[in-house]
């Protein structure tokens, strides 16, 4: 769950290339997606919009239930469904496809290639790991994976240090990885 505007992503959207095929992990209220669409052409939206993903169910309940107003797993899931449903409306005719998934099934299922992919949902190492591996397998030769939270998520700055030394640190908490 993103509990702030993120900032930093202005950084990545200024060197998405006009008309471009990108992919969004992690979208929430699609903040920036919106900024994202204003250069790419086709936009890709990933997320599962419910609180079922997340490992430590009773840390994340107890984290986020300021914002939720409620503490239950039903609660939760009345709050993302509120909140894809904006997400849905907010994008309605514009050209972007909406996948209410987690990003491994969208990686298995996804038979296109893209632009660019830009990382930001789970911060947990492995699934990081994972996220970078699927988005290398999509994004054409030349072409680039984004995300956010490198220099102050540990499983994030472990995994993309792991996986890609050649990255570039964008500031604001931004990577970019060469493909």
């Amino acid at each position: 769950m993103m509990a702030g505007k993120n900032i930093g992503s202005r950084i990545v959207a200024e060197r998405i290339p006009q008309g471009s095929v990108g992919v969004e992990i992690g979208v929430w209220r699609g903040d920036s997606s919106a900024l994202f669409l204003e250069r790419a052409g086709y936009l890709h939206l990933v997320d599962p919009w419910a609180p079922e993903p997340y490992t430590n169910m009773h840390d994340y309940l107890a984290r986020y239930q300021h914002i939720v107003r409620g503490s239950t797993v039903a609660d939760f899931r009345a709050y993302y469904a509120g909140i894809y449903a904006d997400v849905c409306a907010r994008f309605k005719g514009k050209p972007v496809s909406i996948h209410r998934c987690i990003s491994s099934e969208f990686f298995a299922t996804f038979a296109e290639h893209v632009d660019w992919v830009y990382i930001d949902g789970s911060h947990e190492y492995s699934d990081v790991l994972a996220d970078l591996k699927g988005a290398a397998k999509i994004v054409k030769p030349g072409g680039w994976i984004y995300g956010d939270d490198y220099g102050n998520k540990d499983g994030v700055i472990q995994a993309v240090d792991e996986y890609a030394p050649q990255r570039e640190v964008l500031g604001m908490n931004q990577y970019a990885i060469p493909c």
